[in-house]
């Protein structure tokens, strides 16, 4: 395995080296009262930041007491992907060798903290370089006695489109970790239900993203990052118009927050656009608590780089066609209106018309009818 590729895998393994987050079946015990999430979000934003500091000074050991299972992680090339603690462990003895002079170097550019409500768990954004490599990581942490944790991460390289571009005409294009073995907690079945519903109609992904300031969306080229309901509108309405839609080409993955307040469902995907090549990609979607419902809060498209050909099977599943948008009830009725007026005008103007023909028409002459004297 070359050097370079581990350097890539370095930052999900990382991100999730904070531990586990729990067993699908829920937590073993009570999750503990609530904390604020000023500090909530300052703790966990503190934790990320001592993993690349443990990754930057070669100190394996001291990240590895960190580690707890389930550790899942999707990316960020088409194989990797993790869902014990056994897997990152041998990942990262390859990747960080004390010993050596030259460690792998993680430097963070934007990371991003969001606490759920109660303090018990949060969503963390971050575009980090990896050996001159850019990268962009979504994670899922939850707190435990004070302790943070990793519930599940996505990982991926962000190219630019041009050479995303190149790769699709060699079909090299795939989903990041594209056969996880991760599997459906059934406590995220809203989440996933609405997961499933915008790949086909994205307004509704669009509506949730566009209604709060924290919202994310991470797309999978360079510099591909939306924040804020005005942008986020704005994005939208693009991918609208270009008829965006998308179809699951792999494993449904998703589970909740041992506190209930996110859940995160992923999947690898197709997206399909107009006037473009079908696109593979890796929809990893973090879901907050609203009420007896979810609302999708972050998202992650991502992609990979593997052998020409690989992305074959990927590119041939594809959505249905795209159905005409439904406009909004106030302009339907605009539209009743006017096929009313329409038809009241047709129907006025064939009255007028066969009023005109009659007029034109000779008159008959009535016969006189004979009387006695006639005769």
């Amino acid at each position: 395995m070359r050097r370079s590729a581990l350097a890539l895998a370095v930052l999900g393994i990382g991100l999730a080296a904070c531990g586990g987050g729990g067993s699908a079946k829920g937590p073993e015990k009570p999750i503990g009262p609530a904390v604020d999430e000023k500090v909530a979000k300052k703790d966990a934003a503190g934790l990320v930041e001592e993993i690349y500091d443990t990754i930057n000074r070669g100190k394996p050991d001291n990240l590895f007491s960190l580690l707890n299972d389930p550790l899942i992680v999707f990316g960020p090339r088409k194989s990797d992907a993790t869902v014990t603690r056994s897997e990152a462990l041998v990942a990262l003895g390859k990747l960080i060798d004390p010993k050596a002079k030259d460690n792998i170097q993680v430097r963070s550019a934007s990371l991003a903290v969001r606490a759920a409500e109660g303090g018990r768990s949060a969503w963390a954004f971050d575009v980090v370089r990896v050996e001159g490599k850019q990268m962009a990581g979504l994670a899922v942490l939850t707190n435990d006695n004070d302790l943070w944790a990793v519930s599940a991460t996505s990982i991926a390289e962000t190219p630019s489109m041009r050479e995303v571009r190149a790769e699709l005409k060699k079909v090299a294009v795939v989903p990041p970790g594209a056969m996880s073995p991760a599997k459906v907690d059934d406590r995220a079945d809203g989440a996933v239900d609405k997961f499933k519903r915008g790949l086909l109609e994205q307004q509704v992904w669009g509506d949730d993203l566009s209604s709060s300031t924290d919202a994310l969306m991470i797309g999978p080229t360079a510099g591909d990052v939306t924040r804020g309901k005005k942008e986020m509108k704005r994005v939208w309405k693009k991918r609208i118009d270009a008829e965006t839609r998308a179809a699951i080409s792999g494993e449904v993955a998703a589970a909740t927050t041992p506190d209930g307040q996110l859940a995160w469902v992923t999947a690898p995907i197709t997206r399909v656009e107009k006037d473009e090549d079908p696109l593979p990609l890796r929809a990893f979607a973090v879901f907050e608590k609203d009420g007896d419902s979810w609302k999708l809060i972050a998202l992650q498209e991502s992609l990979a780089v593997d052998t020409p050909g690989s992305g074959e099977s990927f590119v041939k599943v594809l959505p249905p066609a795209a159905r005409p948008p439904e406009p909004p009830p106030e302009e339907k009725k605009v539209e009743k209106d006017k096929d009313k007026k329409k038809d009241e005008a047709k129907k006025k103007k064939k009255k007028k018309k066969k009023s005109d023909d009659d007029e034109d028409k000779p008159k008959k002459k009535k016969k006189k009818k004979l009387t006695e004297d006639d005769e």
